[in-house]
């Protein structure tokens, strides 16, 4: 569903649309954004080390797929929130649903010798290069 309203240059107040179409995404989600994946990734001489914040989730619920120099994480979340006066339910809100976050390195990675661990939300890879995968300087002739 589009959420584009044709301007009109005869509207009692033309900058309405713009204003009501910039603060759009604040008014939809002020208690928070829809869940994320944060990433650092650090690159250690043979090595490298992808850190995800994924609070919530729990490791059953993580994939991890490596596919030459492109990891590929997913995750289902599942986010819930009530707000609760004197005994009854004024407003819950909930999500659902997975949440992907694909990542290219520069080097190939050995999939064989890759090692992933989850702590306090937290998914740790430890993503070893691939032997030879060092770049070359090629001499122009």
């Amino acid at each position: 569903m589009s959420r584009l309203t044709p301007y009109s240059a005869v509207s009692a107040d033309p900058f309405a649309d713009v204003f009501q179409a910039f603060l759009r995404p604040l008014r939809q989600r002020a208690d928070g954004e829809s869940p994320r994946m944060d990433l650092d990734v650090t690159e250690d001489g043979d090595k490298y080390v992808l850190k995800a914040e994924l609070p919530g989730v729990d490791k059953k619920d993580i994939s991890v797929q490596i596919d030459g120099a492109t990891v590929m994480i997913s995750a289902n979340k599942e986010q819930r929130s009530e707000v609760k006066e004197e005994g009854k339910v004024l407003r819950r809100e909930r999500y659902w649903g997975q949440i992907e976050r694909s990542v290219t390195l520069a080097s190939p990675i050995d999939a064989s010798a890759a090692k992933a661990a989850c702590e306090n939300g937290v998914l740790v890879l430890t993503l070893p290069k691939m032997a030879g995968s060092q770049g070359k300087t090629l001499r122009i002739e």
